[in-house]
Formats: C-alpha cells, sequence, structure tokens
C-alpha cells in the first residue's frame, strides 16, 4: 500500500481508499 494509506489509518481502510480514488494515487 502507499504511504498515503498508512497515513490515513489502517482502521479507516475503506474510507482511505475512498480519499486515495480522490486523490487520483490510486488506479483500478
Amino acid at each position: 500500500m502507499t504511504n498515503a494509506m498508512q497515513k490515513l489509518g489502517v482502521k479507516g481502510r475503506s474510507q482511505a481508499v475512498i480519499e486515495l480514488l480522490r486523490m487520483g494515487e490510486l488506479e483500478l
């Protein structure tokens, strides 16, 4: 996983994915 996801926290994993999608760091 990216550093951004680690910063957002593991407990908010699903919300972190949404944030990553918003920032465009995560490509599906």
